[in-house]
C-alpha cells in the first residue's frame, strides 16, 4: 500500500513537473525567452499601484462569487460537481502539501503561464490589448477545467491580465494570486469544507457598491500608469 504521508511531497512535486514541463513547452512555440520574465519579474512598480492593483482584485470578487453562485450543483451538474468537490476536499487530509500547491506555487507558475507567456505573446503579435486581456481570461477560466471556476477564475484571470499590461510587473498578479488563493484556502481549512464565500452574494446593494468601486480602481489604476505599456 501506498504510504500516504509522502502525499506531502509528492502532490506538490507532481504539479510542480507538470507545470514546468508546461512553460518549456509554451517557451518553445512562442520562442520566448526565460530572462523576458524574469525580467517582468523584476520590474519596478509603485507602492500606489500595488494598493490599486490590491483593491482591483478584492472589489470584484463579490462579483465573481455572484456568478459562480448561479451555477447549479445538483441536477445533470451533481456528479462533476461531486468530482470536483472531493478533489479539492482531498487537500485537508495533506494541509501543507495543498497550501504549497494552491497558494505558493500555483501563484508563481500560472502567472508565468498565462501572464508572462501566453499574454504577452498575444500583445506581442499585435493583438488588441482589450481582444488579448479578455481572451486570456477565458482561457484562464478553461484551463481550471470545471464550471464553478471557470467563471470566478475568468473575472480574475482578466484583473491579473489588466494589472499585468498596465504595471509591466508580473510579480504583482503573482501577489494578487497568492492573496486569492489563500484567501480562498484558509476559508476551506476553517470551515472544512469549499462551500464557504468571501461575501453573502444576496446582498445586491453592497455587490453593486463594491463592483462600482472595482470599476473606480481600474481607472485610477489606469491613470497611474500611462507611461507606455507592454
Amino acid at each position: 500500500m501506498f504510504y500516504k504521508p509522502l502525499n506531502h511531497i509528492t502532490l506538490p512535486l507532481g504539479f510542480l513537473s507538470g507545470t514546468l514541463a508546461a512553460i518549456v513547452v509554451l517557451l518553445m512555440l512562442t520562442q520566448t525567452k526565460f530572462t523576458v520574465i524574469l525580467q517582468s519579474i523584476k520590474h519596478k512598480f509603485t507602492f500606489t499601484q500595488l494598493i490599486l492593483a490590491v483593491c482591483c482584485w478584492f472589489l470584484f470578487l463579490p462579483l465573481a462569487e455572484f456568478f459562480t453562485s448561479l451555477i447549479p450543483t445538483t441536477g445533470p451538474l451533481e456528479a462533476v460537481y461531486k468530482i470536483f468537490e472531493e478533489s479539492f476536499e482531498m487537500m485537508l487530509d495533506y494541509k501543507i502539501a495543498g497550501f504549497i500547491m494552491v497558494c505558493l506555487l500555483a501563484p508563481i507558475f500560472e502567472e508565468i503561464i498565462f501572464r508572462g507567456i501566453i499574454l504577452k505573446g498575444m500583445l506581442n503579435f499585435n493583438v488588441n490589448p482589450t481582444v488579448a486581456i479578455l481572451l486570456n481570461g477565458f482561457i484562464f477560466g478553461c484551463a481550471h477545467m470545471n464550471p464553478w471556476q471557470f467563471i470566478g477564475a475568468g473575472i480574475l484571470g482578466v484583473i491579473f491580465g489588466f494589472v499585468y499590461y498596465r504595471t509591466k510587473s508580473l510579480l504583482i498578479p503573482m501577489i494578487l494570486h497568492f492573496l486569492n488563493n489563500t484567501l480562498a484556502y484558509s476559508l476551506m481549512l476553517i470551515q472544512g469544507d469549499m462551500e464557504g464565500d468571501v461575501f453573502v452574494q444576496s446582498d445586491y446593494l453592497i455587490l453593486i457598491g463594491l463592483t462600482i468601486l472595482g470599476i473606480g480602481s481600474v481607472f485610477l489604476l489606469y491613470k497611474q500608469t500611462q507611461q507606455k505599456t507592454i
